[in-house]
């Protein structure tokens, strides 16, 4: 089996620079490459969504992989899958070409079985409510704020709100704008929003503890992404290299129901 997830900034749509015309969206079709090489009996390649929307040459990068991973002998199936289906207590999705060879199941009938019977949803509570008053020690360590934002989490936990008003955001943030999650506080009863490398700032998205005047630590970001307490992040010492081992993962949900599915089991 040959499990891959090329880079996906170039794809994402949080990329204001290089969005569509990335270099790194040619390591996509990387993975056709080791295909033809190792001829496995599976191939998954996992994306975002927006790698729908992006091209290499002037042809979309997945119908390019669907192509020559045909003429390879595989049959080939993509479908974008909501996590929060599979038991993922964050809403997030992925995209997923999935191609197999002969006597492995049908890639149609793998993929859409994921969502076909959908796990209960799992909120908030349930991923990190046992974490609720960190320890300060290690990756349990509460990210430190701003002045600033510390003002408006406390006025956040004050109104009992979960969004900020724009008069407290600041003034590039104000006005008419999409970005409502950006300094909003979560909620026990609900999924988180997708984590990213910047869960430790309530600048970087919907990143507030529902119940603690802080962000997320380390520990409650690798819990939303579905990462086991005995998983070990190895000699990882910086923060700021943690959040990004964290962040640019894939929840291990998404492989393992792939895998086992793969397997009938």
């Amino acid at each position: 089996m040959l499990l891959g997830g090329p880079p996906c900034q170039g794809h994402s749509n949080l990329n204001n620079h290089t969005r569509r015309n990335d270099p790194k969206n040619a390591l996509y079709l990387y993975m056709v490459r080791a295909a033809r090489v190792f001829a496995p009996s599976a191939v998954i390649i996992e994306n975002v969504p927006a790698i729908l929307h992006d091209t290499f040459n002037g042809s979309n990068v997945v119908e390019i992989a669907r192509v020559e991973l045909k003429a390879l002998g595989y049959e080939v199936h993509d479908q974008v899958i909501p996590l929060v289906d599979l038991g993922v207590a964050q809403r997030r999705k992925r995209h997923v070409l999935l191609a197999t060879k002969k006597p492995t199941d049908s890639p149609a009938t793998v993929l859409e079985g994921l969502i076909a019977e959908p796990t209960p949803v799992r909120d908030l509570r349930w991923a990190i409510k046992d974490l609720e008053t960190a320890s300060g020690v290690g990756w349990d360590t509460p990210p430190k704020a701003s002045p600033a934002n510390s003002e408006r989490m406390q006025y956040l936990v004050d109104s009992g709100n979960h969004d900020l008003p724009n008069e407290l955001r600041p003034v590039c943030h104000q006005g008419l704008h999409s970005y409502v999650s950006m300094y909003g506080r979560l909620k026990w009863d609900e999924p988180a929003q997708t984590i990213t490398s910047g869960f430790g700032s309530i600048g970087q998205g919907r990143y507030m503890h529902p119940g603690q005047k802080r962000a997320l630590t380390a520990h409650e970001a690798a819990r939303i992404q579905g990462f086991p307490d005995y998983f070990r992040f190895g000699e990882v010492q910086k923060r700021s290299d943690l959040a990004t081992m964290i962040g640019n993962a894939v929840p291990p949900q998404l492989s393992e129901r792939i895998i086992l599915a793969l397997h009938g089991w």
